[in-house]
Formats: structure tokens, C-alpha cells, sequence
């Protein structure tokens, strides 16, 4: 019996702490704010969180990482079938004209 209750407890406590509010700083993987993107093989994004494609149909989307921007190496990446309504969790340096079939993509920040 005593052993029941010791399991019920610590199952009460552990469910209190898995629903307790977390500490420090913000979750780093939430966007805050949104711009649309100009598509442009030049033109430098500031840090972004993520994409969002918020096209109809799939379409491919060519962009430059903000690593291999950094060091230089800046080859550009082209994702395939990019479905309607994705979120891509990428922090990108520019979202290329060249290769890129989206029409209505999001920057995350």
C-alpha cells in the first residue's frame, strides 16, 4: 500500500514539473516577426529563424545558409517539393532568384 502511494505522488509531482513554466530566456526557435522575401541572388537577409512558403502547389526554393555565407564558401542549396504551408527551419544570407519557383516566402526573425 505504501508503495501505491509513493508511485501516485511522485507521478503527481512529476506531471506539476513537466507543466511548470520554463526559466531564462526566451525559446530561440520562435519567429517574432515576419517579412516578405524579394527573391535576389545580391541581396543579404539579417539573421533569419526560419522560412515559410506559403505557396499553393510544391515548388523548389535555392537559398544561401548564413554559415556558408560567412565563410565565404556561399554555395547556394536548392530544396525540392517544398510543400505548401512548410516552415524551414534554416537561418539563411539570401534566397536566391536562380532555382527558386516559390512565389510567396516568408522571412522568420
Amino acid at each position: 500500500m505504501r508503495f501505491l502511494l509513493l508511485i501516485v505522488l511522485l507521478g503527481i509531482w512529476g506531471s506539476a514539473w513537466a507543466q511548470s513554466k520554463p526559466t531564462g530566456s526566451a525559446t530561440l526557435n520562435q519567429g517574432i516577426s515576419a517579412r516578405a522575401v524579394t527573391k535576389s541572388d545580391a541581396t543579404l537577409l539579417p539573421g533569419t529563424r526560419g522560412l515559410y512558403v506559403g505557396d499553393a502547389t510544391p515548388c523548389n526554393v535555392a537559398v544561401v545558409l548564413q554559415a556558408d555565407n560567412a565563410t565565404g564558401a556561399g554555395a547556394a542549396v536548392t530544396f525540392s517539393n517544398v510543400q505548401p504551408g512548410s516552415f524551414l527551419p534554416l537561418q539563411v544570407a539570401k534566397v536566391m532568384s536562380t532555382n527558386t519557383t516559390c512565389t510567396l516566402v516568408l522571412a522568420l526573425y
